[in-house]
């Protein structure tokens, strides 16, 4: 009887199609996966040290970074790593850190200086509260370092390529120290804006200039395919037979 019920467990899932998460990894832009980026940047996490006691700042990653995905996946963690020439090893806790990510019609090429132009519909609290970084700085002297820099989401978010592109949206409120991160000044797949003063409205826009190298850790759910007909009844046939 056992060996009945878990023959026809097999069949039901098989029948059905069973969901299958898979875990994986993207870097933005993608041209700097395994390249040092051009330049450093110490916005929004490393300000103390511009004497900044708070700060906005968005980044928006174009759609076109996630081409490779091929459907929606599920973000559960950002990663940045230290800037080779400009960083170093750290490890300090940011007292007071708003996360929000959301899916936006905006571009790096049309970024908008008022902050709330640029957020999406969907815009979701990601992460909010203390935050600590650290880095061990491993990786070649001349970079790139390890992505070593791990923001865990405490609400993953859900985003679909096609939709839109990805904007990171960080409130810092307490200012603090970490180090300098890696960034891209040429590329065009990504821009910011940012502002001194946690509750800024608007901000001073880069297109392209100085954004972070950006790693997203994601799950990506997909279905086996369904038996075809023929299969099914065999496996029917064989658990009438078992």
């Amino acid at each position: 009887m056992n060996r009945l019920h878990g023959l026809s467990r097999v069949i039901l899932l098989m029948v059905a199609g069973v969901a299958l998460t898979f875990a994986g990894t993207i870097v933005a832009p993608g041209s700097d996966t395994a390249t040092e980026g051009d330049t450093n940047n110490g916005f929004p996490f490393n300000i103390a040290g511009f004497s900044l006691t708070s700060m906005r700042y968005q980044q928006v990653y174009a759609a076109s970074n996630f081409s490779s995905l091929g459907g929606p996946v599920t973000i559960t963690a950002i990663d940045f790593r230290p800037d080779a020439p400009a960083g170093a090893a750290f490890s300090s806790t940011l007292s007071n850190v708003q996360i929000d990510l959301s899916t936006t019609s905006t571009t790096p090429a049309s970024l908008s200086s008022t902050f709330a132009s640029n957020v999406g519909g969907n815009d979701l609290v990601v992460f909010s509260g203390a935050l600590s970084l650290s880095s061990a700085f491993t990786g070649p002297a001349g970079g790139p370092k390890a992505f070593d820099i791990v923001i865990n989401l405490t609400t993953p978010f859900v985003y679909n390529p096609s939709s839109g592109s990805l904007l990171l949206d960080v409130r810092n409120f307490g200012g603090g120290t970490t180090t300098q991160f890696d960034a891209d000044d040429a590329s065009t797949a990504i821009g910011r804006v940012w502002a001194s003063g946690s509750g800024a409205t608007s901000g001073t826009i880069d297109g392209g200039g100085n954004g972070l190298v950006t790693q997203f850790v994601f799950n990506s759910a997909t279905s086996t395919p369904e038996p075809s007909t023929p299969s099914m009844f065999g496996l029917i046939a064989l658990g009438v037979v078992a």
